[in-house]
C-alpha cells in the first residue's frame, strides 16, 4: 500500500512541477509582450490559460483520489491537502499572466511609449518567488520556503515604486493616463503572484511542521522577515 501511495504523489508532484513552469513561462511571456509592445504573443498567453486550468484540476482529482482510496495520514495527508490547494494558487498565477496579457494588448493598442519602469524587475522576483516556493515544497525546504515570505515586502515595495512613477507620469503627461492605468494593472498582478507564492511557502511549512499560518507568532515572523 505505501508504494501505491508514493506513486500517486509522485504524479501530484509532477504535476505540480509542470504547472509551475506553465504559470512561470506565461508570467515571463506576458511581461515580455508588454514591454516589447508584442500583441500577438499576449494574446497567445490569453489562449493557453485554458490548458493551466485543465492541470489543476487534473492536480485536484488525484489527490482526491488518493485522499479516498489510500487514507493517507499525518505527513502524507498534509502533502495532499497542500497540493491540492498549491494547485489552485498556481492556476490562479496563470490568471493573473493572462491579467498582464491583457494589460499589454491595451498599451500596444493605445500607442503610448509610456515607460514600464521596474515592472521587469517586478516580473523577475514575482517568478523567482512562485518557482522558489514550488522547489520548497518539492524538497520538503522549510528554511527556503521561509526566504520566500521574507522577498513578499519586497515586492510589494516595488510595486509602490511603480505606483509612484506612473501617478507621476500620468499627472504631468495626461496623454499617458490610459496606458499608465494599464501598466498598474499589469503591476498589481507580479504584486498577487508574489502572495500566490508566499501562500505555497506557507502550505510548505504546513506540510513539514504541521503548523498553520495563524500559528506562527511574532518571533517566527520576525526571524523569517530579517532573512
Amino acid at each position: 500500500m505505501r508504494s501505491v501511495l508514493e506513486g500517486e504523489l509522485q504524479g501530484i508532484r509532477d504535476g505540480i512541477t509542470a504547472l509551475s513552469a506553465q504559470a512561470v513561462d506565461a508570467t515571463a511571456r506576458a511581461v515580455s509582450a508588454l514591454i516589447q509592445r508584442d500583441f500577438d504573443e499576449a494574446r497567445s498567453v490569453k489562449h493557453e490559460d485554458k490548458a493551466m486550468d485543465a492541470s489543476r484540476y487534473d492536480i485536484e482529482r488525484a489527490c482526491l483520489n488518493a485522499l479516498a482510496t489510500q487514507q493517507p495520514v499525518a505527513r502524507d495527508l498534509r502533502e495532499l491537502i497542500a497540493a491540492s490547494i498549491i494547485a489552485v494558487e498556481l492556476e490562479r498565477c496563470g490568471d493573473y499572466a493572462k491579467g498582464v496579457a491583457k494589460a499589454a494588448r491595451r498599451i500596444t493598442r493605445c500607442g503610448s511609449d509610456i515607460p514600464a519602469f521596474n515592472l521587469a524587475d517586478m516580473d523577475r522576483l514575482a517568478r523567482d518567488m512562485l518557482e522558489r516556493s514550488t522547489q520548497a515544497f518539492l524538497n520538503r525546504d522549510v528554511q527556503a520556503a521561509r526566504q520566500v515570505l521574507g522577498d513578499d515586502d519586497q515586492l510589494d515595495r516595488m510595486y509602490s515604486e511603480l505606483l509612484s512613477s506612473t501617478m507621476a507620469t500620468m499627472v504631468s503627461h495626461p496623454q499617458h493616463i490610459e496606458c499608465g492605468t494599464w501598466l498598474l494593472h499589469a503591476g498589481h498582478n507580479l504584486e498577487r503572484i508574489g502572495d500566490r507564492a508566499t501562500n505555497i511557502a506557507e502550505r510548505v511549512i504546513f506540510v513539514e511542521t504541521g503548523d498553520l499560518p495563524g500559528d506562527m507568532n511574532v518571533h517566527d515572523l520576525g526571524q523569517t522577515r530579517a532573512l
